[in-house]
């Protein structure tokens, strides 16, 4: 199993660059071309790089800019050539040029026929002025110890909310002008630059998990510039902009879905789930076992609530990992009550404790930092500004969701110390667009649950979902999916009301 860890590159520099580029793109006048090049980075190579330069503050056009960095996939077949596709993987954090090497498992390829796919790292990510808050790992690595992702105890709790204030006083002291411009609105801004950049009359999009967000922002900032904008894996961008405490409790609950999901077709699968034979009650027995306090294997360590927490909510993104999840989880309910022949043959455990910032993310791409996702979630949602209130939250939240709660609840308490932000979008959500938008979502998606789609769908003033009935974080493993996107994303078609799609493979495939 794989241990999700935060880690901040020291070459990087603290302050995120901005400068004074009077050619940077802008709202008020015509953008300028992309001017491409081959990438020299050794993950994009064989494809196009560019940089393009945006304002700082959009409101202020002709001041100081940041770059945006973006990959280039081009057309398989340029005279045949539709316009392009911009990919964003959510988080927020999520870098997104990496996913032109993707894009096999994103698109049809009768779409990278048609179109040229980019991705771009949104501004403070990756390649894009990152913003980090500390100068050196062990600076970083020393205060995320201090936290605890699921905190019990009175010094878990103390040191935990104690560490997360000393942390945003970190990224106060040493981001930079760019701490303040970080909201989705800017994003989805930046975005419109870079599709005049690209050369297209309207965008063409397709945003994954926080994504749908960007997607959904632009379509209301700019309606009549939507071509085909798909949102897979959705929030409810009402309620994460204008509820984010509520939306978090929510969040928790989609975690608990799909682990209800996973167990459940666990005992179905019989002897293809190692953990089959009530799934439910063995899981529910080892959490509340480590909710009590670690539990030391001679010979193989530390087992913790933290690391249990974290491995199911990671499992939960990929329906693939789930037999070997299973067989992983079985083991160590062995270990911890004592099964003799489990403490002579056991060959794997669960990781130590993951940071307390980075495992319960809105995707499973990777990320250059965690910083960004809280720069852009502070600014997006507005959080109750007292960390002596979360404790309660916790307790309330672990009540009706006993696995996720209480980590979701404590996950983000660095925003009630983040400096305050005014710069965000919260709405109107129901701008009708010049094309209606596709909206796309597993039934059992942990960290964007199906509910979230339906009132996506219902707030946006022009849009249509298609469900998937599977498991995962965003629609994947369904052929049915993928033939949905390519006549949309070419031809406009859209699936009719109430369509569902399945999934090409099971959770448990037989032995």
């Amino acid at each position: 199993m794989r241990r999700l860890a935060v880690r901040v590159t020291a070459a990087l520099a603290l302050v995120s660059a901005v400068a004074v580029a009077p050619q940077a793109a802008s709202a008020g006048g015509a953008a300028p071309p992309f001017s491409w090049s081959a990438c020299t980075e050794p993950l994009l190579i064989g494809f196009d790089c560019a940089t393009y330069e945006v304002p700082l503050d959009h409101d202020k056009p002709r001041g100081a800019t940041t770059t945006i960095a973006l990959s280039r996939r081009p057309a398989g077949d340029p005279a045949n050539k539709i316009g392009t596709i911009f990919v964003n993987p959510g988080g927020p954090g999520g870098a997104g040029r990496s996913m032109v090497r993707a894009a096999a498992r994103i698109v049809s390829p009768e779409v990278l026929a048609r179109f040229d796919l980019i991705g771009f790292d949104p501004r403070g990510i990756g390649g894009s002025d990152p913003i980090q808050c500390f100068g050196t790992d062990a600076e970083a690595e020393a205060l995320y110890a201090r936290m605890t992702g699921v905190p019990i105890t009175r010094e878990q709790i103390a040191s935990t909310l104690a560490a997360n204030r000393e942390y945003t006083a970190a990224c106060e002291d040493n981001i930079g002008p760019l701490l303040t411009h970080m909201s989705t609105l800017n994003v989805a801004k930046d975005l419109d630059l870079l599709r005049q950049g690209a050369g297209d009359g309207r965008l063409t999009y397709i945003g994954y998990s926080y994504g749908t967000l960007i997607g959904a922002t632009y379509a209301n900032l700019f309606p009549k510039r939507v071509r085909a904008v798909i949102l897979d894996g959705n929030v409810d961008p009402d309620q994460r902009t204008n509820h984010r405490l509520a939306n978090k409790f929510e969040r928790a609950g989609g975690f608990e879905i799909a682990l209800d999901g996973f167990l459940a077709e666990c005992d179905k699968a019989g002897a293809a789930c190692a953990l089959s034979g009530n799934a439910r009650g063995k899981f529910d027995r080892l959490r509340d076992r480590l909710r009590e306090g670690p539990v030391e294997i001679p010979g193989l360590g530390t087992i913790t609530l933290d690391a249990l927490t974290g491995f199911t909510g990671q499992t939960l993104y990929n329906m693939a990992s789930f037999p070997d999840a299973a067989q992983q989880i079985q083991e160590v309910y062995d270990l911890v009550f004592g099964d003799p022949a489990a403490l002579r043959t056991a060959g794997v455990r669960l990781p130590s404790a993951p940071p307390a910032r980075g495992w319960l993310t809105d995707d499973a791409y990777s990320y250059t930092s965690n910083d960004a996702s809280f720069a852009v979630n502070c600014a997006d949602a507005p959080l109750p500004r007292n960390p002596a209130l979360y404790p309660g939250f916790a307790a309330a939240f672990e009540k009706a969701h006993p696995t996720f709660g209480r980590a979701e609840a404590f996950s983000e308490v660095g925003c009630a110390t983040w400096p305050k932000i005014t710069e965000a979008y919260d709405g109107p959500w129901n701008r009708r667009t010049a094309a209606t938008i596709l909206v796309v979502n597993p039934t059992y998606d942990p960290a964007t649950r199906l509910d979230f789609a339906v009132r996506m769908t219902r707030q946006l003033g022009n849009a249509r979902l298609l469900t998937l009935d599977g498991f995962g974080h965003t629609s994947n493993y369904s052929a049915c999916v993928t033939g949905w996107y390519t006549r949309y994303l070419i031809d406009g078609d859209l699936p009719p009301k109430g369509t569902r799609c399945a999934q090409d493979r099971v959770p448990f495939p037989a032995v």
